[in-house]
């Protein structure tokens, strides 16, 4: 009897798996789309000038020109959940991998410290624990992230920023402040862009960089 039903049950996980990359792969683009938009509609509180270019039909790069102050460059990456395997959904979804934004930005003037705040075990984790060792910063936890360095005016400065994001705590993926280069890269999942107003993220923006600006005085 189990012999019989082996065949028919392959292949009923065989279609299954078909009809989810499939509609997976639909449903990616869809809110590829919608996530493009949202990050349009954020950048034209900077500039009304952008380019778009799209890396896949799920994942692109907005750079804003011409950026009001006090940007002197600003680009939004966005890449949404993937959907092509269970499996792959699954394993995303416990380590908080949805729809993600990343802003990044250069300033008229430089911070005066730099500090890294992450979530353990996010898509960005190992990304900002390798920029924290390479500044030679030991980290400590705080309210389910890690913050580097773990003392000193770089922390402090860290604290004030996580408190700036306070009601957006729940989409935080990874804050970094740098000297040089880019100054401020803030990556924020954005599920359901209908609850988080595009707004709201460039009121995010505007914090960060005031709560930086009252360092300089």
């Amino acid at each position: 009897m189990l012999d019989k039903l082996t065949l028919p049950i392959f292949i009923a996980i065989g279609a299954v798996l078909i009809i989810w990359y499939l509609g997976g792969n639909e449903l990616m683009r869809r809110r590829g789309r919608a996530l493009a938009v949202w990050c349009k509609r954020a950048g034209d509180n900077i500039s009304n000038k952008q380019a778009i270019t799209w890396y896949t039909l799920h994942s692109f790069k907005i750079d804003v020109e011409q950026p009001a102050r006090p940007f002197r460059s600003v680009s939004l990456t966005g890449l949404t959940e993937s959907w092509e395997v269970p499996v792959i959904w699954l394993w995303n979804r416990l380590n908080w991998r949805r729809d993600m934004v990343l802003a990044q930005l250069g300033l008229d003037q430089q911070p005066v410290w730099g500090c890294e705040i992450y979530r353990p075990r996010s898509v960005l984790a190992s990304d900002a624990r390798h920029a924290a060792r390479q500044e030679g910063w030991q980290d400590a936890g705080t309210d389910g992230f890690r913050i580097a360095p773990a003392e000193g005016p770089g922390h402090e400065l860290a604290l004030q920023l996580l408190a700036a994001l306070q009601p957006e705590h729940q989409h935080l993926i990874r804050l970094s402040v740098r000297r040089k280069g880019t100054h401020v890269s803030l990556a924020l999942n954005v599920p359901d862009p209908e609850g988080f107003p595009p707004e709201r993220f460039y009121q995010l923006l505007t914090g960060l960089t005031a709560e930086l600006a009252l360092q300089r005085t």
